[in-house]
């Protein structure tokens, strides 16, 4: 059963998909994959997790090749994916990560560009418009990025600074989920 996880980079992703799975994470990066730099809490999340965050390396077929992977699961299979174009196949079972709290965009395209290297920013920069500095100009295109594309299940981070408030958005949006973990997960994350 898949649980794809849209969103543009800087906005927490890999810190929702880690609450939400443990399985998603591993102690080692045993691989030399390009998604090696994919962490959350101080692990890495399997390259299976995040194969979609580079989805313009990808054709369709793949894609739907590798949706159709998680078909015989029967537990939820989160996973991050920045494909806006082609989770419009799978919008039910996609969850698109928003904030409806405008002033944290700001916070968001700063992470985006700190945590990320130049060749990110580089592919980043081709796909927005650049009018001033990439700061500016990525907090303008996640704000057009929500507006212009409604998913019908929408996660807010407006409570991503709350950690209970949090939790409990998540548990609202997700289920059952095992709060003490995604506590400790958060906690580590946050504070890395």
């Amino acid at each position: 059963m898949i649980k794809p996880i849209l969103f543009r980079g800087g906005m927490f992703g890999d810190l929702i998909l880690g609450m939400l799975d443990p399985t998603a994470l591993l102690e080692t990066n045993n691989w030399q994959k390009e998604y090696k730099h994919s962490s959350c809490s101080g692990k890495y999340i399997k390259h299976t997790r995040a194969y979609l965050k580079k989805f313009f390396l990808y054709n369709d077929t793949q894609k739907h090749r590798y949706y159709k992977a998680f078909d015989s699961v029967k537990k939820p299979v989160y996973f991050l994916t920045h494909d806006t174009d082609f989770s419009q196949h799978y919008k039910d079972e996609t969850t698109q990560l928003i904030c409806s709290d405008l002033s944290l965009m700001d916070h968001f395209a700063e992470r985006f560009e700190r945590l990320h290297r130049p060749q990110v920013i580089q592919e980043a920069k081709s796909l927005i418009q650049n009018d001033k500095n990439f700061v500016d100009d990525y907090k303008k295109s996640l704000k057009l990025w929500q507006d212009a594309f409604v998913f019908p299940r929408r996660f807010d981070l407006k409570n991503i600074f709350d950690q209970d408030k949090f939790i409990h958005d998540l548990q609202q949006h997700y289920g059952d989920i095992d709060t003490e973990y995604a506590r400790r997960v958060y906690d580590i994350h946050m504070q890395g």
